[in-house]
């Protein structure tokens, strides 16, 4: 393990040895140095700052750093998502965000008995409805 030193702004990634599954492979930045650990947030965007101890962090390697890392844009709470790979959930069904995190929390646009799931941010596609021409589409039947 490693007890570098850290500066703001340098890339770091977490030794794979104690890193989860969320975190193995990930390019972090140094955000600050705290008095005994460090807070990095991750270069992709996804997922909250990460507060870690320097015996942990380790100078990201070159061929980490030579791929490109795509920036992904965080869901807001409540944006309305289509799932575009995952096993079991049909593409064309339109979900609900619930919670963002390194996985996000959808559950079914209308509800299906409380039932959620836990998707990668990779395998979503914000949708945009278009409300005018969803007005001018609907129909009121009267009860």
């Amino acid at each position: 393990m490693s007890t570098n030193s850290f500066q703001a702004g340098d890339r770091v990634i977490i030794d794979p040895v104690v890193a989860n599954k969320d975190m193995k492979g990930r390019v972090f930045e140094v955000v600050r140095r705290l008095k005994v650990n460090y807070d990095v947030k991750p270069l992709d965007g996804v997922g909250p700052l990460v507060r870690a101890q320097p015996e942990v962090l380790l100078p990201a390697p070159a061929e980490l750093l030579a791929k490109p890392i795509v920036a992904v844009v965080p869901l807001s709470t409540g944006s309305t998502v289509r799932v575009k790979r995952a096993r079991n959930i049909d593409p064309t069904t339109l979900f609900v965000v619930l919670a963002n995190g390194a996985k996000v929390k959808i559950a079914e646009s209308g509800g299906e008995d409380g039932r959620y799931w836990n998707v990668p941010r990779s395998a979503l596609e914000k949708v945009t409805i278009d409300l005018v021409a969803a007005t001018a589409s609907a129909q009121v039947v009267e009860v």
